[in-house]
């Protein structure tokens, strides 16, 4: 119960520090979008970092953080970035729809790192998990390393719902207790669309991609139509 407590306690003055600093402008949130399409590129340019092609052309979603990490015996993990999701049938890209991630921790642990994380989404609970306020990208089969190597013939088990591609600098050590979610930014959607908005309703966009997004969607394209 006591460690429980101070993983909240932890979590939850984290998310306050952190709301000053991820202020939502427009501004900011196209620099998120540019940002993303930057790191995709260049992990795609990388051959030992590179993603498979097989996997991006059967991927049915991508989600791209930046996350921090910071703690000396209490840690807290927190990050942004943008979700889509792909039409398995028209192989359409949707417009972004942006999310938040969380996480608190409580153990031997000292340093600092920032991560930037592409995640591929391979199966259709994995699409449907975006749907919700806020889900655990979770543990075990469901989450994996994924394979590198742009013509690697990249085999993954039938339960994989997301497969992980990182890149981190900085310094982060220690055993520890961990516990993450992503949830749904809501006030950040707001801002982008200029109004109230579903993260249903962002996904069914296909046709009407905002401006700031289409270089990411045609980044995207170039890895995963060809």
């Amino acid at each position: 119960m006591k460690i429980k407590l101070v993983l909240s306690i932890a979590c939850c003055l984290f998310l306050i520090v952190t709301s000053n600093v991820y202020a939502i402008s427009k501004e900011k949130l196209n620099n998120r979008i540019d940002r993303s399409n930057y790191f995709l590129e260049e992990m795609m340019e990388i051959p030992e970092t590179s993603i498979p092609t097989t996997l991006l052309k059967s991927c049915q979603g991508i989600i791209i953080m930046r996350q921090y990490k910071a703690g000396f015996i209490f840690g807290a993990k927190g990050g942004v970035g943008i979700a889509l999701k792909r039409d398995i049938k028209t192989r359409k890209w949707s417009s972004p729809t942006f999310v938040a991630s969380g996480e608190a921790s409580f153990g031997l642990q000292i340093g600092g790192q920032l991560s930037d994380a592409i995640i591929l989404i391979m199966n259709k609970s994995g699409v449907e998990s975006l749907l919700l306020t806020k889900f655990k990208l979770g543990v075990g089969a469901s989450l994996a390393v994924g394979p590198v190597g742009r013509d690697t013939e990249a085999k993954i088990g039938q339960n994989t719902a997301y497969l992980v591609y990182s890149k981190a600098k900085g310094l982060y050590g220690g055993l520890i207790f961990e516990g993450g979610f992503i949830s749904q930014d809501d006030g950040a959607n707001k801002e982008f669309y200029g109004r109230k908005i579903s993260v249903r309703e962002i996904f069914q966009n296909k046709d009407d991609v905002p401006d700031e997004a289409k270089a990411l969607i045609k980044t995207l394209e170039k890895y995963s139509n060809f």
